[in-house]
């Protein structure tokens, strides 16, 4: 009985956070891995099971957010491959690495990217054209960064990968969620696999979480896309606001 209601507090816990991240790119990893922490989970297994629930949702929520939208597919698999070596680095030190103070950091870029956001008043809900090559190729260098922190923790990801295809390529929200979404597959799918190959996994635990992220995500994505830019504005700002403020105060 203990085990049958701690893998039904997995399925929710997955679906509420899936269905919250999918909307804005803040990363169910924020309210998940420290749920899976409080249970007695290691944060290696915590982080595996975050992982694979993420491999199996972020595709069908990439579909709903480019569904009819011409893509650039240079751009999304050079920048999926320049990840990947940060994912490799990320899995390494994911024993080493002082989290308080990564939280720190990236909690403080999340909210000044909110600040930024809020005031911009286009910013992510108009299309723009970026023809300078020297601007575009600037978005390449996040590439390394972000696979190593897509391994790591994540959250705030998408948020990151949005403002900064909105500055080089010229992207609405939509758009950069739905590439997002794309990128982070091989991502997280490399680190479930390095994760899983150093022992670190349940299958029950990632059954109950696979099933509930895969709902929440396509629900989530798809309720975004429908409402529109405008929307997923406003819950980037309220869920990036939250995230920022949570990571920062260690809460």
């Amino acid at each position: 009985m203990q085990e049958f209601i701690l893998v039904l507090t997995i399925f929710f816990v997955s679906l509420i956070s899936t269905i919250l991240s999918s909307m804005a790119g803040g990363g169910s990893s924020i309210i998940s891995v420290p749920i899976w922490l409080s249970l007695g989970f290691s944060f290696p297994l915590s982080t595996a099971i975050q992982q694979v629930n993420s491999t199996f949702w972020v595709l069908p929520a990439a579909r709903n957010y480019l569904r009819g939208a011409k893509i650039d597919w240079k751009f999304m698999i050079g920048f999926a491959l320049i990840g990947l070596i940060g994912v490799i680095f990320g899995v390494l030190f994911i024993l080493s690495l002082p989290q308080r103070t990564l939280e720190i950091i990236v909690g403080s870029i999340i909210i000044l990217l909110v600040i930024y956001t809020f005031f911009k008043k286009e910013f992510g809900t108009v299309r723009t054209t970026v023809a300078h090559s020297v601007r575009r190729m600037l978005a390449y260098p996040f590439a390394l960064v972000m696979g190593f922190y897509e391994s790591i923790f994540g959250s705030g990801n998408g948020i990151f990968f949005s403002a900064v295809a909105i500055y080089t390529r010229g992207f609405v929200l939509k758009e950069a969620l739905g590439y997002y979404y794309a990128i982070a597959f091989p991502w997280v799918l490399l680190s479930a696999v390095l994760l899983i190959s150093k022992g670190y996994y349940n299958i029950p635990f990632m059954i109950a979480g696979v099933i509930g992220s895969v709902i929440g995500g396509y629900v989530g994505s798809r309720y975004a896309a429908y409402k529109g830019n405008k929307f997923i504005k406003i819950i980037f700002c309220v869920i990036g606001l939250v995230l920022g403020l949570k990571l920062l105060l260690g809460l």
